[in-house]
């Protein structure tokens, strides 16, 4: 096996004691600002006179600018290092939430969630490549991912205990202290000797836009990640409506398809560092369980069913996430950072797309038929799965002396 597919042996040296700690915490500040303004939405309709759909438009604006820049934000970190990249884009975070902080003006709130959203793809994107060179491996990868889908739901439960303290400031004032603490551990942290120089974005490598092989680690990527995304976001909804269960136990049942990859995600990095040959077998079982949990949710039946479908859709769509990352990292050592950039480009494309297209079939009282299409996008991947997973990188995935203009 060439060096660039040893995704569970050869990792980059540095420090592991504590390693993941900053990665955790930048990809944390990206995840939390996800979820802030719907923790804060009975606080933000009152301060800034709109309905619910309008306040739901801060979540959309912010998720659009997200998935739009995650290429461009691996280009540069590519280019300039994780760290100052990092740095830069965590303090956009912060000077856009203090300025929707300063009064309650609808169309502030808009830009600065915008503005929000390309630092936070760019903190996402750099604290994957912090995470990649700590020297943990796909262990740390695996708890980077945690924590950047975990802060999303300690948001869901924080924001609104800030409330009595903050008012309608709590969803932003949170994101911006969050950001702030990420800044400083970053400023504290010793930089590992890869992170010190510039990244090895070498210009005669071949485009990462032309690679087949990245394309096809993306689209497992965008389905474990993305449409477990889609689906929590309206579980709870299927669940009173088709279920027939009520609000709280719904809510519960839901937030355990997010709050389980919290543990899956390292559990997935280390299987792969121990065993790195199971891999296939691990994406394969992912996505065709997955696609079978939403078929159990399409059809009710008992609550019985409902935990054990939401538990091991939680569970099993998160295990693919450190080894997928890392195999798109290793396969593309030139320009590591931007293939984060393009898988995560699709996650989230999946995401502004399908929930609200889950969300048109669910009260056009079609939840089974919307449930049956997210079982059979979740079995796409599998028609066209990685061939270079566990072989040797091709010829085409290796750097070569021409130049590129594309990233």
């Amino acid at each position: 096996m060439s060096k660039a597919f040893a995704i569970g042996s050869a990792q980059p040296t540095g420090p592991k004691s504590g390693g993941v700690v900053v990665p955790c915490l930048v990809g944390g500040a990206a995840g939390w600002g996800l979820t802030a303004a719907g923790a804060g939405v009975a606080s933000l309709t009152h301060a800034y006179g709109a309905d619910l759909v309008t306040i739901g438009l801060l979540t959309t604006v912010l998720a659009i600018v997200y998935a739009a820049m995650q290429l461009p934000a691996g280009t540069l970190v590519d280019r300039f290092g994780p760290r100052p990249i990092a740095l830069a884009g965590l303090t956009l975070v912060v000077l856009a939430y203090l300025a929707a902080a300063v009064a309650p003006e609808l169309m502030v709130a808009v830009v600065a969630r915008a503005v929000a959203g390309a630092g936070s793809a760019v903190g996402f994107v750099a604290g994957a490549e912090i995470a990649r060179t700590s020297g943990a491996g796909p262990v740390g990868l695996g708890l980077f991912g945690g924590a950047a889908i975990g802060s999303g739901g300690i948001a869901v439960a924080v924001v609104p205990l800030l409330e009595p303290l903050l008012g309608w400031r709590s969803a932003w004032l949170s994101c911006a202290a969050v950001a702030v603490l990420a800044i400083v551990a970053l400023a504290l942290s010793r930089p590992t000797p890869r992170a010190l120089g510039r990244a090895v974005a070498a210009a005669g490598s071949p485009s990462v836009l032309l690679d087949h092989e990245l394309h096809r680690l993306s689209a497992i990527h965008a389905v474990t990640l993305g449409l477990g995304v889609v689906l929590s976001n309206w579980a709870s909804t299927i669940l009173q409506q088709a279920w027939g269960l009520g609000a709280g136990t719904a809510a519960v049942l839901a937030g355990l398809i997010l709050a389980t990859t919290i543990m899956s995600r390292p559990l997935g990095g280390h299987l792969v560092r121990k065993r790195p040959e199971w891999l296939p077998a691990i994406i394969k079982v992912s996505l065709v369980s997955c696609a079978l949990c939403c078929v159990a949710l399409a059809f009710p039946s008992t609550p019985t069913v409902v935990l054990l479908s939401v538990v091991a859709l939680g569970t099993l769509s998160g295990l693919p996430f450190a080894g997928v990352l890392a195999a798109a990292q290793a396969r593309r050592p030139d320009r590591p950072a931007t293939a984060v950039g393009l898988m995560n480009a699709y996650a989230n494309a999946i995401i502004v797309a399908g929930t609200p297209l889950l969300g048109a079939a669910i009260q056009g009282s079609r939840v089974t038929v919307g449930l049956l299409v997210v079982a059979a996008v979740w079995l796409l991947p599998y028609v066209a799965l990685p061939t270079s997973l566990g072989r040797s990188a091709p010829q085409s995935a290796r750097p070569r002396p021409r130049p590129s203009a594309i990233p």
